[in-house]
């Protein structure tokens, strides 16, 4: 046995205190405070009173009965922990941590002085516990032991890695062991989070060291940062890397979001972590059913771990090798910014299915490397949307790939908005169709056309559906050569719009300006927008000029 390091901690704690579920009032906070420097503890009722944000009691700040020290919760120099009473009642205020090298494992052994709160009136304050976190190199598993009586093992758990799966409440990970109390609200910060760091790089490099001989090769450092931003503890994330590490040597360290997954009991991960004692990517190629493949071998190594599943799915997706790994590659890609695509990860694969099996691979290729992923998601969420006849009607049109959302949005629009037949008053409407100079005038016969008009002009007078058959406004377009190059609001027997394509104001043409004006003028319309400039205005142009 060889000592590698020590970490002691005789004030992580300076304040713990357990609240109790108060009947009484909401105004009235009970708790149990215990001062660990003194061991001086008292159950009281505090008021509470108004805070920054949130109520704050008067048990926040308060001078120790005993000795005399005022104790404040929000001092740096003061750490506080408050556990409910439902919770765990045994808290640890003072800590020795010691790495012992053995000959086939490494142990972390813990012995912590806690407060006990059994009750309001059963406290003890000096009660030790011990226990050991073991990492056996010839077995490739981690233990997590607690003594009893003459340091004798009581109780024996093996270490989970990941967080726990999702309604199974029996594995143990490292948030449940005593180092989830080095956390944020604890005093390890500043010079302790050097003393705390340094303790746990000399445990790394023997943990390194020692594996590289179990395994026969050396293998990539397992080290990753402690970190007290969570309540977890600062070794959380660092020792559930070894746990993982430990079992797969030739893998890469978990990130933090791979080590908090919770996955379902059914998961295969669930096996590839339980596993042990085989190559990494062998492991992954059994579990999974991929294939021996060079390039899919470097895809898996850096795959999250709890994605693998997806890409299982994905694998299969495409016929063309090709096309298999620029779908991986796409698919890996959003995970370096952001986890959300995991969980819509199935519904953008769905997609790229339909739309391979209606238009072929090459289209759903090209979508895949044209649109961003919630266009291509959404377009599967369009196709579950559509009717028979406009599914069929999808598979025949003859389309490019990168106007295939666009064309399922405006099938779905239009089965959602059936066509209908605008009604118009034959005395009012109709006198304001007609040719003047060169345009010819017309009223769109219903709503479809009236969609296509807004997609012609390449504005939103589509949307004004509901307006044209309520009879709110009208919509006049001005044709020149059978093309729309004036699109009219008529609203109280006025203008209210006049634009050409891309709503720019018919202003901008003075030809088309002038036509316009003719033709509001024979059907004694008012002009009331600034898209068009009316002859007075003209007029005091030319008067300046």
């Amino acid at each position: 046995m060889r000592i590698i390091s020590q970490y002691q901690n005789n004030r992580l704690f300076e304040v713990v205190r357990v609240v109790y579920n108060s009947r009484r009032s909401y105004r009235w906070k009970e708790s149990l405070q215990v001062h660990t420097a003194c061991g001086h503890s008292f159950h009281c009722l505090w008021h509470f009173h108004g805070g920054l944000g949130a109520p704050v009691d008067e048990g926040s700040s308060y001078y120790c009965p005993k000795c005399g020290k005022r104790l404040y919760r929000r001092d740096k120099d003061c750490s506080w922990i408050e556990v409910p009473e439902s919770g765990q009642t045994i808290v640890p205020y003072s800590i020795n941590l010691a790495a012992k090298e053995y000959k086939s494992y490494l142990d972390i052994c813990i012995e912590s002085t806690n407060v006990d709160a059994k009750s309001p009136i059963d406290v003890s304050t000096h009660t030790v516990r011990k226990y050991t976190l073991r990492f056996d190199f010839k077995t490739r598993e981690t233990l997590y032991l607690q003594h009893g009586a003459f340091g004798r093992v009581s109780i024996s758990h093996t270490l989970w890695p990941l967080n726990k799966t999702a309604y199974d409440n029996t594995r143990l990970c490292m948030k449940d062991t005593v180092f989830r109390y080095l956390n944020a609200e604890s005093s390890i910060r500043y010079a302790e989070r050097k003393r705390l760091d340094s303790f746990f790089r000399n445990v790394v490099d023997c943990f390194n060291r020692k594996l590289s001989e179990a395994a026969g090769y050396k293998i990539k450092s397992a080290y990753t940062p402690t970190n007290t931003q969570n309540y977890h503890g600062a070794f959380d994330y660092c020792f559930s890397n070894l746990v993982w590490r430990l079992k797969y040597p030739d893998a890469r360290n978990l990130t933090t979001t791979e080590l908090h997954a919770c996955p379902y009991s059914k998961d295969p991960v669930v096996k590839l972590v339980e596993d042990s004692g085989k190559p990494y990517l062998r492991a992954i190629r059994k579990i999974y059913d991929f294939p021996d493949m060079p390039g899919l071998s470097t895809q898996l190594a850096k795959c999250p771990i709890h994605f693998l599943s997806i890409l299982r799915s994905a694998w299969p997706v495409f016929h063309e090798i090709d096309n298999r790994y620029k779908l991986l590659d796409r698919m890996l890609a959003p995970l370096k910014c952001s986890i959300g695509f995991y969980q819509s990860a199935e519904s953008y694969l769905r997609s790229l299915r339909i739309i391979k099996h209606t238009r072929g691979e090459a289209a759903a290729v090209k979508l895949m490397e044209r649109e961003d992923s919630y266009n291509v998601q959404d377009c599967g969420h369009i196709w579950d949307l559509l009717t028979p006849q406009n599914k069929r009607k999808f598979i025949r049109a003859k389309i490019r790939s990168r106007d295939i959302h666009d064309y399922l949005t405006r099938l779905a629009d239009k089965q959602q908005h059936a066509n209908v037949r605008i009604k118009y008053k034959s005395l009012r409407d109709f006198p304001l169709t007609g040719k003047v100079n060169d345009l010819i005038f017309s009223l769109p016969p219903d709503t479809e056309q009236l969609a296509n008009l807004g997609r012609a002009m390449h504005n939103c007078v589509g949307t004004y559906r509901d307006r044209v058959l309520s009879d709110k406004v009208r919509i006049i377009a001005a044709f020149k050569n059978r093309k729309p190059v004036i699109c009219i609001e008529i609203k109280n027997g006025a203008v209210a719009q006049a634009k050409l394509v891309n709503n720019q104001p018919v202003r901008d043409d003075a030809e088309l300006n002038r036509a316009l004006l003719a033709w509001a003028k024979s059907r004694k319309l008012t002009i009331e927008t600034n898209d068009v400039q009316t002859e007075s205005e003209a007029g005091g142009v030319a008067i300046a000029i």
